[in-house]
């Protein structure tokens, strides 16, 4: 009896030290597991951060896109007006007639998105987010950017640089631009043509540019929620 109880209580004694030593090992798992996922946590506070100060400065060139673009559309309309009316010359025209292409070009800041394409985005734990963010430079960016190349540069090659060679004596982009013969241009139907193109251009691009900015807004405000949490 007494042999049966000593191994009873060495029995007890033993399953009391192999459930302690279990509870330590899970205890020490869960306190390395919650270190991991507090660094990572600051590995993607500290890679969101750096994404958005480059969404801010994308949206900065998309906003300076929209400005140039809006004013090469008011320039080629003020001198469509003259086209259409046979307004006679004057000095002010030759600022117009310098900003009758936008020359503008939008190349996607993408030095964290790569970072983070490279390291891994899931450190991104937010779906949503993760899903936007990919979508924007993967599909949102591309995808103007060939618009542009495509449609934009294309244009100033085939019609707008050929008329600046043909047409002008002198040429300075926003400053000045001044015809060889400004009644022979504004009699010119073809020219009339390649300036209302340039309008349509302007407004498409400026809504492309505009649906762009929307997304990036969003974008940076999903980061800024995450950010805050």
């Amino acid at each position: 009896m007494l042999t049966k109880n000593k191994f009873s209580k060495y029995l007890i004694y033993a399953i009391g030290e192999i459930i302690l030593v279990v509870i330590g090992i899970l205890i020490a798992l869960s306190i390395n597991t919650w270190n991991e996922d507090k660094k990572n946590k600051i590995k993607e506070i500290k890679s969101l951060t750096e994404l958005r100060k480059d969404l801010v400065q994308n949206l900065n060139d998309i906003n300076g896109n929209i400005s140039n673009l809006q004013i090469c559309k008011n320039s080629n309309s003020t001198i469509l007006n003259h086209f259409e009316n046979k307004i006679a010359y004057n000095d002010s025209l030759n600022y117009h007639f310098s900003m009758l292409y936008p020359f503008i070009s939008f190349t996607a800041n993408q030095t964290t998105y790569e970072t983070l394409k490279q390291n891994g985005i899931v450190l991104i734990s937010n779906d949503s987010l993760r899903s936007s963010i990919s979508d924007l430079y993967s599909n949102q960016f591309k995808a103007y950017q060939t618009f542009e190349n495509t449609y934009l540069v294309n244009h100033y090659l085939d019609y707008i640089k050929p008329m600046f060679i043909s047409e002008f004596v002198s040429y300075e982009f926003g400053v000045s631009a001044q015809p060889k013969n400004y009644d022979q241009f504004i009699l010119n139907s073809e020219y009339k043509q390649v300036l209302n193109f340039t309008v349509d251009f302007c407004n498409n691009f400026i809504s492309f540019q505009a649906g762009l900015r929307t997304e990036v807004l969003d974008v940076i405000n999903m980061i800024d929620i995450e950010i805050g949490e």
